[in-house]
């Protein structure tokens, strides 16, 4: 029901945006991360038309200083800083994940950033949405995402932000 694409690059090709529309049409929602390079330039892929694109902000909801920025970015999320520790509490403000030691097969915790942190907090709301209600469309999860989000930057939707921040209890409402 819900793809997360933390992934993506450059270009673009008619088969994956084929893809993405077949998808779409089989009512999966799908999220991708809009890129870390801090540039304007398109980023696949998150600029295809029915992705959900998803930029990153810092924690104090701030443009992270890597997310990219362009005219397909719909939503931001929190993607972290890992270079800060803004709220003081000895640790980076990255998003804290877990990962398996590959030597130990043991769990550890990392602080990673990036847009492609940043992507799975929509996805997994929107996953957390359609759990409320199964028949929910692409269409109507990015509507109430978008609705619920709330502005920052320039009012309304704009290349940095999008629409603005998720909120996951609004959302879910």
């Amino acid at each position: 029901d819900v793809i997360n694409l933390s992934l993506g690059g450059p270009g673009s090709t008619a088969t994956v945006q084929s893809a993405v529309n077949a998808a779409f049409a089989a009512g999966v929602t799908i999220f991708a991360a809009a890129g870390n390079n801090n540039s304007g330039t398109a980023f696949f892929p998150a600029s295809y038309n029915n992705v959900v694109s998803v930029s990153a902000v810092d924690i104090n909801s701030v443009k992270a200083p890597y997310s990219n920025f362009n005219a397909t970015v719909d939503l931001c999320a929190p993607g972290g800083d890992s270079s800060v520790d803004l709220n003081a509490d000895t640790y980076p403000d990255g998003v804290l994940s877990t990962l398996v030691a590959e030597a130990t097969g043991n769990p550890n915790f990392v602080f990673y950033q990036g847009t492609s942190m940043a992507c799975p907090h929509a996805a997994g709301l929107a996953a957390l949405m359609h759990t409320q209600n199964s028949a929910l469309t692409p269409t109507q999860i990015e509507t109430q995402l978008k609705n619920t989000a709330v502005d920052l930057g320039t009012a309304g939707q704009d290349p940095i932000y999008g629409v603005g921040l998720v909120n996951a209890y609004q959302a879910v409402l």
